[in-house]
């Protein structure tokens, strides 16, 4: 729910792109030729979604027009996408923008759930897979920015979905008004959305002679909705604007989890009854004023905001004889609080270059705390208390330069200093100041018209988990265990060399990238000797190293006459390896699938404006042998996974259309088996689980008027 606090509350920023906008006037990209034509002329490379392309498939979230990209992966219950991960990597390694903004997420691993923010809410979205000068670097494996919708276009629409997952009811209600008033414009945008995950697992462990040591099937039924309201005003001052975008978002998450445990002979031993109820609360204010003179442009911007998490855990144990036996109760509070300002300016120096500069300054708190109850007896732990304050101070310097008219150059260089204060739960506090350097480097040759070569090599970082920085520790099994608030953030430098095609008037694409990340500094546990003392806690000890291929196009198959016919899709090729302090060798990297292919097909017939359209998503059957942040080897195969999403359409007049979507046709199962061994190469343990889904079917009516 982070996420919908993001849906409405960041600052303003131009439609252009992620960067800082060269000019006042907003480029509105309506349809994907518009998209494709920016994405064309951008002297950094991305890959542009338009607005059609968002909401062809009706999708209630933004994890679900993501899961379909180039170079997307994902993570989460079976049939549902909770977490994206660019290039295969773990999720604290996508960096998620909103209208160019970074955003909080009241998370550990500093990343919004993307199966809370409501795609309806969506311009459109921007893949940056290298970073400029102007984009915060915090994006190892690539950068997701989502442009909210912000045209005021005179157009009041209207959309209501209702459906079922599984057994469950889906839907939502979606509600869009914008209008001019002399120098200013107003739009209102408000939601309410309902979600659902109708999902039973199974589970079984096994013994190291491979015979079954218990077996658990889980009931696990998800129910969650979601309250958005977003306005926006827009002052206009000739060629100047001011903009104020106040937020408030509410959401609830509810999980009854019932599970069995049998022993291998099949017999009960225990059943758990688990009653989670989760909510957020979210508010924001931002303001942006954008200003042109005659040397250039310039603005300046603040905001305030928090997002807070809160979740209620109550869990009941009972024997074999139904007998209770055990009664949990966990309470936990994730709070994230954040004010910054920024200004900065752009301008032509010479007839070949533009230059871009800006400060920005930025103020952070996160807070967890957690207790337990167990029996009526305190069992908390000291350690999921502890508070992060984290000040950063920014620079950037950007060049964009022209050096002929098929020749692009634009080199960038970005610092940042952070001076941050870890506190536990016993008010000890430990200080660490932060200075780091991210130059960049984007080419861009126009070998011909509609032909583009790009290459790029930048730095960028991933600042450790909240929960990593921790500075306490507690001794467990002769061992003190904890965090480290000496962690650096881990670097990489990255490198993409890129192709891109276009043909049929800019309708059409053919992409394909090859990337390459090294990264230093990076995180992994390890126990040495400190004061005397054994102490295990994460350092910057490792190395990595993480490479692969992506292709994507869009083919219109038919172009003339009644009908429209689009061939669209993508497919990723993805490698890693981790070297691991102490061991000899390298690892590969944990949930890294080795491929992952999308193919979608979409048919409009001009004459009675009937649509229709197919996407299959798959990963095939992959195994990663890789070493824990602990040092535990561990090898997982997760079996193939087919996604199959459907939709029929028709456009009744320019007021009204219905839309029949149907997602995870297949019910697809999430299959994967785990097998783990001790650092001296013991077996310890082995599991295989598999979560059922179930279809998706939803009928929506939306109106424009």
């Amino acid at each position: 729910m982070p996420a919908l606090l993001v849906a409405g509350l960041v600052l303003p920023v131009s439609v252009v792109c992620a960067d800082e906008p060269k000019s006042l006037a907003d480029v509105v990209v309506l349809d994907q030729r518009d998209a494709q034509i920016e994405r064309k002329h951008q002297d950094i490379q991305k890959i542009i979604i338009s607005e059609v392309e968002v909401e062809r498939y009706g999708d209630a979230t933004v994890g679900d027009v993501l899961r379909r990209l180039p170079g997307m992966t994902f993570t989460g219950p079976a049939g549902v996408t909770k977490d994206i991960r660019i290039r295969g990597l773990d999720k604290g390694y996508t960096q998620f923008l909103i209208n160019g903004e970074p955003i909080p997420s009241a998370k550990k691993e500093r990343q919004i759930q993307v199966d809370r923010l409501p795609a309806d809410m969506i311009e459109r979205i921007e893949i940056i897979r290298s970073p400029g000068a102007m984009y915060d670097s915090a994006g190892i494996g690539g950068t997701i920015n989502i442009v909210l919708k912000r045209r005021a276009d005179g157009v009041t629409r209207l959309r209501a979905a209702a459906g079922r997952n599984g057994d469950l009811d889906v839907g939502d209600v979606v509600a869009q008004w914008s209008r001019s008033f002399g120098n200013l414009d107003v739009l209102l945008a408000a939601s309410h959305t309902v979600g659902a995950e109708d999902v039973k697992e199974d589970k079984v462990t096994y013994n190291a002679n491979g015979t079954v040591k218990n077996a658990e099937p889980k009931a696990k039924p998800v129910k969650k909705d979601e309250t958005l309201f977003a306005p926006r005003f827009v002052w206009h001052f000739g060629e100047d604007r001011l903009t104020l975008e106040p937020f408030m978002s509410n959401g609830r998450e509810m999980k009854d989890e019932d599970t069995s445990t049998l022993n291998g002979s099949g017999t009960l031993t225990k059943r758990t009854l688990k009653d989670e109820d989760k909510s957020d609360n979210v508010s924001r204010l931002g303001g942006r004023y954008d200003g042109r003179t005659s040397w250039g442009d310039w603005f300046v911007k603040a905001g305030s905001q928090e997002a807070k998490e809160t979740k209620d855990v109550e869990s009941l144990e009972y024997n074999a004889a139904g007998n209770p036996s055990k009664r949990t109760i966990e309470d936990e509070t994730l709070r994230e609080r954040g004010i910054y300002a920024g200004t900065g300016v752009s301008f032509a120096l010479g007839a070949n270059h533009t230059v871009s500069a800006g400060l920005e300054w930025r103020d952070g708190e996160y807070r967890n705390e957690k207790t337990k109850i167990e029996n009526g007896a305190d069992k908390s732990d000291a350690k999921d208390r502890f508070t992060i304050d984290e000040t950063r101070q920014i620079f950037y310097l950007q060049d964009e330069w022209r050096i002929s008219d098929a020749h692009g150059l634009t080199p960038g260089i970005r610092v940042e200093r952070t001076a941050r204060e870890s506190r536990d739960s016993a008010d000890t506090s430990r200080k660490k100041d932060l200075v780091g350097t991210m130059p960049s480097l984007h080419y861009r040759w126009a070998l011909q018209e509609d032909l583009n070569l790009r290459a790029s090599v930048a730095k960028s970082v991933k600042l450790p988990k909240y929960d990593e920085l921790n500075p306490f520790i507690k001794l467990e099994s002769g061992v003190y265990k904890g965090g480290n608030p000496d962690l650096k953030p881990e670097t990489a430098v990255g490198y993409e060399l890129g192709l891109e095609q276009y043909f049929w008037g800019n309708r059409g694409i053919v992409g394909v990238n090859v990337y390459r990340r090294d990264v230093e500094d990076f995180v992994q546990k390890e126990q040495r000797v400190e004061g005397g003392l054994n102490v295990e806690r994460p350092y910057n000890v490792g190395e990595a190293m993480f490479w692969g291929a992506e292709l994507d196009w869009r083919v219109p198959l038919l172009r003339n006459g009644p009908h429209e016919l689009s061939l669209t899709g993508n497919h990723s090729e993805m490698r890693g390896r981790v070297k691991v302090a102490g061991v000899a060798g390298s690892s590969e990297v944990k949930d890294m699938p080795r491929r992952m292919s999308n193919i979608g097909l979409d048919w409009l017939h001009r004459p009675t404006m009937w649509s229709a359209g197919i996407n299959i998503n798959h990963q095939p059957r992959f195994t990663t042998n890789g070493i824990n942040a602990d040092g535990v080897r561990e090898v997982k195969t997760r079996e193939q996974q087919t996604l199959l999403d459907l939709y029929v359409g028709w456009a009744a007049s320019s007021m009204a259309e219905l839309r029949l979507i149907a997602k995870n046709v297949l019910a697809v199962d999430k299959e994967e088996r785990t097998v783990k061994y001790t650092a001296a190469g013991a077996f310890s343990s082995d599991e295989w689980k598999r979560e059922r889904s179930s279809p998706m079917v939803m009928m929506t009516l939306e109106s424009r008027f």
